[in-house]
């Protein structure tokens, strides 16, 4: 469908998870909405396609529970347990040229003699970290395990995954979403005796058995009447509640719920408050190169679901097994991998992809002996050009002033990128129910 100059009570900008999830609500309630999704599908980075004998997801997207005991269990998601697998988390680090149990800080026993001895010394000697507002990520890291494994694993590793120096994140970057220092744990692992995978919000996650993550938008998308898709927004004016579309579509609202890029929202924008105040947030891009494998993985990574690598000579972050975590992603006798690279937006614009990028990446995976170019069957670039949002104190003292302003607009963000923040799938549905029950009519 497509109205112009039509006015909605309600519209729901952006047709990910939560906005798919926002739409449920509204339909349950019998309001007056329209959801409009830029792309020609809905789901977001939820996706799923299918590629001969292979379907990959946008990346390695997993769905963790902590509200809810069982997909079938989230609301509005109309989801069914049989179709899920419940599956305990198996990760590995590339260290010293040896694969060591995630997470790595809990697992020093694991690591080639040299580098353990060196860990070890300087987890004793680390320094305290700072109460002040001024530290940083980088600081969090070798106050809680020392400065040598912070170099060798922790700061390389999430630079290249975040695209940007952690002396640059505030401290408060660091919550569920990395394992808070555990001395008791880290003594453990120095003997051998830890667990390779502590209680943690990821040890444990839910995914399909049959297909990738897209079963999660097929039962969110269900029962929504509203939807119209190829409606990519070019300007949202406050003042006159109007939002404008690239084919010159015009559509009023009364309120607002929106879980596109909280940047890109206030840019397209008439304000200037707005407009100055977003310069301050910033975030990554992951180019996720899915690759068709002709038969089996290396017999070091069975039952492998992903593993890091923190080698800034090698272009990739992390690498995932698609085949390891779905049995149902791949025909027999095929498998299928994701390689994220990181890279900062306006870099990632400038790079040719197919040119430069991807054969850096196939070059790293042969030298490493992880594949073999001969079995390749098909390479499928995804490009996120939000991947990680940044917790800068910049962003910190942004955020309040953006949302404040948008409120009075009737504006309400929500989503991991809505609210930029760093957020799960889970979090992201539940940050849309609230947002939507939690208003008075």
């Amino acid at each position: 469908m497509g109205r112009s100059s039509q006015r909605f009570p309600v519209i729901v900008l952006g047709g990910g998870i939560s906005g798919l999830t926002a739409a449920r609500i509204l339909e349950q309630q019998e309001q007056d909405y329209l959801l409009l999704e830029r792309c020609p599908t809905v789901g977001g980075l939820t996706r799923t396609v299918e590629v001969g004998e292979f379907c990959f997801d946008y990346t390695g997207h997993f769905l963790h529970l902590c509200r809810y005991p069982t997909p079938e269990d989230i609301p509005y998601a109309s989801l069914k347990n049989e179709d899920w697998a419940q599956i305990s988390r198996r990760s590995c680090c590339l260290v010293g040229g040896k694969l060591v149990p995630a997470p790595i800080q809990y697992n020093l026993a694991e690591l080639p003699p040299a580098l353990f001895s060196e860990c070890v010394n300087s987890y004793e000697a680390r320094p305290s970290l700072s109460e002040g507002e001024n530290a940083t990520f980088r600081d969090y890291m070798v106050s809680g395990f020392g400065q040598a494994l912070a170099d060798l694993f922790l700061i390389p590793q999430n630079e290249k995954t975040m695209a940007i120096s952690l002396d640059r994140l505030s401290k408060r970057a660091v919550r569920r979403f990395f394992p808070a220092p555990d001395e008791k744990l880290v003594r453990m692992g120095m003997v051998g005796a830890a667990e390779s995978s502590p209680v943690s919000y990821n040890s444990t996650f839910w995914y399909p058995k049959v297909g990738g993550i897209g079963r999660l938008v097929q039962g969110l998308r269900s029962g929504i009447r509203t939807c119209s898709v190829n409606q990519d927004v070019v300007s949202v004016d406050l003042r006159d509640k109007t939002i404008r579309t690239r084919n010159q579509e015009i559509f009023r609202w009364d309120m607002m719920f929106s879980s596109i890029p909280l940047k890109s929202l206030c840019e397209m924008t008439n304000d200037t408050e707005l407009m100055r105040t977003s310069a301050d947030l910033s975030h990554s891009s992951t180019i996720s190169f899915n690759i068709g494998l002709r038969g089996p993985l290396r017999p070091e990574f069975e039952n492998l679901h992903w593993l890091y690598v923190p080698d800034r000579t090698i272009p990739f972050y992390r690498v995932g097994f698609y085949s390891n975590i779905g049995t149902g992603m791949s025909t027999p006798g095929h498998n299928g991998l994701y390689v994220e690279v990181g890279l900062l937006p306006e870099e990632a614009d400038r790079t040719n992809l197919i040119r430069d990028l991807q054969p850096k990446v196939m070059k790293s995976l042969e030298q490493l002996g992880w594949v073999d170019s001969r079995d390749v069957v098909c390479v499928v670039i995804h490009v996120m050009r939000h991947a990680y949002i940044h917790h800068t104190p910049h962003r910190d003292r942004a955020l309040n002033t953006i949302l404040a302003r948008l409120r009075e607009a009737s504006i309400f963000p929500m989503g991991r990128y809505g609210l930029w923040d760093y957020i799960s799938m889970e979090d992201s549905m539940e940050s849309a129910r609230t947002a939507v029950m939690e208003l008075p009519r």
